[in-house]
């Protein structure tokens, strides 16, 4: 089973923005040479916890600190931006880093409603999401959906590779619409695990069409993850998650990742330990042996070989006892750049690239 990483870049408490950034690199880096898949790298706008706004940016310099492993977005926001200019981007980093990039995308705003317009400012009115998905694949590859306005339009610089698009869901509405442009799959699991996830994965399945991207389906569940050395340290780290999740989905979210003695003082409410039990199964934590087994479990039931964790937990510490502690439970050992995805890529690409 492969692994892969998304990392918010989170801002420990007592720490800054700067340092978050250098933690990410180091982790990243860490990731390649522990044998991790991917790394990918979030956009939340307006959270004063994390220092994850630009992916592209800091796909960037992740690419230039590392050599072999996939480096990607976890993700761009879609509707914020011209699929043009998203799929010059992405073409930019690929020519940059061949074979290396991955371009995951979403349709939430990943902000607040005032951010969201100020990032929306010039806009006249939006567009329907599948149009944007399919300007976006059009500019990609050349290739446009009949009747397109942007036909004989493909984005710069062409290069040898192309970067793999990949669709974030949370809900599964938009499986169908993945599987039909022949992009890859990722769902979240760690924001919706209530059971849609599986049944999502298996409709794109369904709906997949072989593309210039990728020769079959490919399946990626994200979850969040806490893992300790002892079951009790996994527990206090559970605690310090579950605390900046409570509040992070409210009007006062804390401003930075909550420390173990911050939420070890903290005297949880009725109301949180109630939303802390409905968020239960957005987290899997224990021991890396513990851990490991979710996860195997949780690739079962999505019937996919790739798991992608998110270790929100306070300290680089205890981030990187997870990507090692994973690592050795599942044997992984460092990849090949861009070997397992480049063999996905169709022959007939329409731009030349393989």
């Amino acid at each position: 089973m492969r692994l892969a990483v998304l990392d918010y870049s989170p801002i420990d408490e007592g720490h800054t923005a700067v340092d978050a950034l250098a933690t990410s690199t180091r982790l990243a880096k860490e990731a390649e040479a522990l044998g991790y898949s991917r790394y990918w790298v979030s956009e939340h706008h307006g959270i004063p916890g994390f220092a994850g706004v630009s992916p592209e940016v800091v796909m960037a310099h992740l690419a230039a600190n590392t050599s072999s492993i996939r480096i990607g977005s976890g993700g761009v926001m879609l509707p914020h931006y011209s699929s043009l200019k998203v799929a010059e981007n992405y073409r930019s980093l690929d020519a940059l880093n061949p074979g290396r990039i991955d371009l995951g995308f979403g349709r939430a705003p990943g902000a607040d409603p005032r951010v969201s317009a100020a990032l929306n400012d010039e806009k006249a009115g939006t567009l329907p999401y599948p149009a944007k998905v399919a300007d976006l694949v059009g500019f990609l590859t050349g290739d446009h959906v009949p009747g397109s306005d942007y036909a004989g339009i493909a984005a710069s610089p062409i290069a040898t590779t192309i970067p793999i698009p990949w669709v974030l869901a949370a809900s599964g509405t938009t499986s169908a619409l993945a599987g039909a442009f022949g992009l890859g799959f990722t769902f979240a699991h760690f924001i919706n695990a209530s059971g849609r996830g599986v049944a999502a994965a298996r409709q794109y399945r369904e709906s997949f069409v072989p593309s210039a991207f990728l020769a079959q389906p490919a399946v990626i569940v994200a979850v969040f993850v806490a893992v300790g050395e002892t079951e009790e340290e996994a527990a206090a780290l559970s605690d310090a998650f579950h605390l900046w999740l409570t509040t992070a989905e409210t009007a006062t979210p804390l401003d930075r990742v909550p420390s173990l003695e911050f939420a070890a003082a903290h005297q949880w409410t009725d109301h949180q330990l109630a939303v802390r039990e409905r968020n239960a199964g957005r987290l899997v934590s224990g021991t890396a042996a513990q851990v490991a087994d979710q996860l195997r479990g949780l690739a079962e039931l999505y019937e996919t070989d790739e798991v992608m964790i998110n270790p929100m937990v306070p300290e680089e510490r205890n981030r990187r006892v997870a990507l090692e502690g994973l690592a050795r439970e599942f044997g992984l050992k460092p990849v090949d750049p861009g070997s397992h995805d480049r063999v996905w890529a169709s022959a007939n690409d329409p731009t030349g690239c393989s």
